[in-house]
């Protein structure tokens, strides 16, 4: 089935999904982006998704997940802290991450949900998002760096 999207409403949607504890869906929705992207900002996608994905194993318990995830992730996202690369705030993500292992580490996965400093917010800013687009030459947007609305193959549902 193609569906069509644009990458700052999955960006926004994502961020939605995370804030809302819908860590699963939030992982969905990157990998969206992260499926077609194919230029440097690919590992942006990849740290956020795998952040994601280390509190879907937060939430269930596994720890060993949890780290695994919450390590790579961060490493994937490391990079681009120094700015808010796409509009994405990656430096507050990385440090809410590591203070996330650092609970897990010591007190287990299921302590972490517990402590609202632990957890970390996605926020997503298009304020200079163009000029963003054109710097790391983001899949999904023209040369100009406005958002294309770009078709996506997702499996059917049902």
């Amino acid at each position: 089935m193609t569906k069509h999207i644009t990458v700052p409403a999955n960006l926004a949607q994502a961020c939605r999904e995370f804030n809302s504890r819908r860590y699963y869906e939030c992982h969905e929705t990157l990998e969206e982006i992260w499926q077609e992207e194919e230029g440097d900002v690919r590992d942006l996608y990849k740290g956020l998704i795998q952040i994601a994905a280390a509190f879907v194993h937060i939430t269930r318990g596994n720890d060993r997940g949890a780290r695994r995830l919450l390590g790579t992730g961060a490493s994937y996202l490391e990079p681009y802290r120094s700015e808010r690369t796409l509009g994405i705030n990656v430096d507050e993500i990385c440090r809410a991450a590591s203070a996330a292992l650092a609970v897990v580490e010591s007190a287990g996965s299921l302590a972490v949900p517990t402590d609202p400093a632990r957890v970390p917010v996605y926020r997503f800013d298009p304020t200079g998002l163009a000029a963003q687009a054109i710097h790391w030459r983001a899949w999904g947007f023209d040369r100009e760096g406005a958002p294309l609305t770009m078709p996506i193959q997702v499996p059917d549902e049902g």
